[in-house]
């Protein structure tokens, strides 16, 4: 074994060498640098949400002038603001169908404006004839004769062009015709708001009137029928026929309504009897555990305390 010299450790210097110290300017440089960052990233988070906005803002502003548009009859430009009602290229919630809806009446306004100005035929004589029935006075004839006519609903800008060409009897018996095929197919609002078109030219027209009352009347009654039907299929017997009668209250002639009260009166009815006859039971169940039967017990007649009479001589 070597020997190995023995070394003394070395020691500790006087004065410590001071730790590292990192520059102020380099400090300041990366506390810069974050907060770039931190403000880059809020700044596009901002802009992200701003144009988010703008463009749902933007859908839903054409969807809601299309829609009026629609109502209104302006077909065309139902149909310009319904096709920019998009959000990234995606269309706005039932802005779709609408568009489709205002393509297929700008369509039926193209064949009526042909139909009306085309060489006159027999349907157009009986159409003129009709008219010439309502702008007298007599509704109900002019429209009888209109219903024996094939022609379908009218869409209200059809009637405003008629108006406009001078033919303002024939627009309005055509949008009655229209506002009742509309009530017949329980379109209840379409029905209200043609007749409503009819009485601007035509105030004393009983039948669109009528008309008028009526849809208003439906409209009114529908969503609480459609509850009733809702809580009839919950179950919930006594809430559904409260809003039945209700229903009735509102429209005495809503389809339907007459029947789901008659079916829930009667299920109500027999609920009652069954509970009726179960509370019956319960009762009878509960008296005989309450006073039990004792057995029958055998009796034998009492003995007789007469003396035979004696025997004869």
């Amino acid at each position: 074994m070597v020997d190995q010299s023995l070394r003394a450790p070395a020691p500790p210097p006087l004065w410590p060498r001071p730790e590292q110290i990192e520059p102020y300017w380099v400090y300041e440089r990366r506390r810069r640098r974050h907060r770039l960052l931190v403000s880059g990233a809020v700044a596009l988070a901002l802009l992200v949400v701003v144009v988010a906005t703008f463009l749902v803002l933007n859908a839903r502003g054409n969807y809601l002038d299309g829609k009026r548009a629609l109502a209104a009859g302006d077909y065309d430009l139902a149909i310009r603001s319904l096709d920019n009602a998009k959000v990234v290229g995606l269309p706005y919630p039932n802005a779709h169908s609408l568009l489709a809806q205002a393509v297929a009446l700008a369509n039926g306004q193209a064949q009526y404006d042909t139909y009306l100005s085309a060489a006159p035929t027999a349907a157009t004589r009986d159409l003129r004839r009709a008219a010439a029935l309502f702008q007298a006075g007599h509704y109900s004839a002019a429209l009888t004769q209109v219903r024996d006519l094939s022609s379908s609903r009218v869409p209200p800008a059809v009637a405003r062009a008629l108006s406009a060409r001078s033919n303002g009897a024939v627009a309005a018996l055509l949008l009655l015709a229209g506002a009742e095929q509309a009530f017949a197919a329980h379109d209840w609002s379409v029905a209200g708001s043609s007749a409503a078109g009819v009485l601007v030219s035509y105030p004393r027209c009983g039948v669109a009137a009528a008309l008028v009352a009526a849809a208003g009347r439906r409209e009114r009654a529908q969503p609480v029928a459609l509850n009733a039907a809702a809580l009839v299929a919950a179950g919930r017997w006594t809430a559904a026929r409260a809003a039945a009668r209700r229903a009735l209250s509102i429209d005495p002639t809503y389809p339907g309504a007459a029947a789901l009260l008659a079916r829930i009166d009667a299920t109500i009815a027999h609920r009652k009897a069954l509970a009726r006859k179960r509370a019956a039971a319960a009762a009878a169940a509960a008296a005989k555990l309450a006073n039990p039967t004792t057995s029958a017990t055998t009796t034998t007649p009492p003995a007789s305390t007469t003396k035979p009479a004696p025997p004869p001589p």
